[in-house]
């Protein structure tokens, strides 16, 4: 008689731990108040980065000014859902973990759940990552060709895609999409020379990169 077969245990996700300490978020510089609060409530939780940028207050002030400028200013001339599937894809070619999971998370996430979220499912997610999905436009599909070709090599952007960008999108758009690009960039970098742990929430969301 055959014994039965044990299915397999569940895959248990565990946050890494960092090689250096977080600092505390009560030991956070009072000065950061006006730019975190919103950053945690929009995101529903405290960050990881965001435990480290604190060791440098200025800069974090900064840094996290310039993130909201960037992505959801008032002034903004690209629509923030299109500036958050941006960020995705620019995430997932520079091969940024932690960053792709925060963007796919948030991307994912029900507009009613009380943050910021967008409702994708997860085949529109796996179609923005890969390239499969088909843009909604013509303008669209310039942005997500400049962002992957901005993210993977600023120097070899070729002048038809910037003429493709002339035709669709007003000086002002550009700068700004260029500016997505450069901002992810530079976060990416820092947060994966850090080696900064995925929150143990947003583990399953890191297979939209390959490591």
């Amino acid at each position: 008689m055959n014994k039965p077969v044990k299915p397999p245990a569940p895959r248990v996700l565990v946050e890494a731990e960092p090689f250096i300490p977080y600092m505390r978020e009560e030991d956070f510089s009072p000065k950061l108040n006006p730019v975190l609060e919103p950053y945690k409530k929009r995101m529903g939780f405290l960050p990881n980065a965001l435990k480290l940028y604190a060791y440098r207050p200025e800069i974090a002030e900064t840094l996290w000014k310039l993130n909201s400028n960037i992505m959801r200013d008032p002034t903004s001339k690209l629509d923030q859902l299109l500036k958050r599937k941006l960020a995705a894809i620019a995430c997932a070619t520079n091969g940024c973990a932690y960053c792709t999971a925060h963007s796919c998370s948030m991307l994912k996430k029900p507009p009613a759940s009380g943050f910021e979220g967008w409702g994708l499912s997860e085949e529109e997610l796996q179609g923005l990552i890969t390239g499969a999905a088909e843009p909604k436009d013509e303008m669209e599909r310039a942005c997500f060709d400049y962002v992957r070709a901005a993210s993977e090599d600023p120097t070899s952007v070729p002048d038809e895609l910037l003429q493709r960008l002339k035709k669709h999108l007003t000086p002002p758009q550009i700068v700004e999409l260029a500016c997505v690009v450069g901002f992810w960039k530079f976060y990416n970098a820092v947060h994966d020379s850090l080696h900064i742990p995925v929150e143990s929430a947003l583990l399953q969301d890191t297979g939209y990169v390959d490591l």
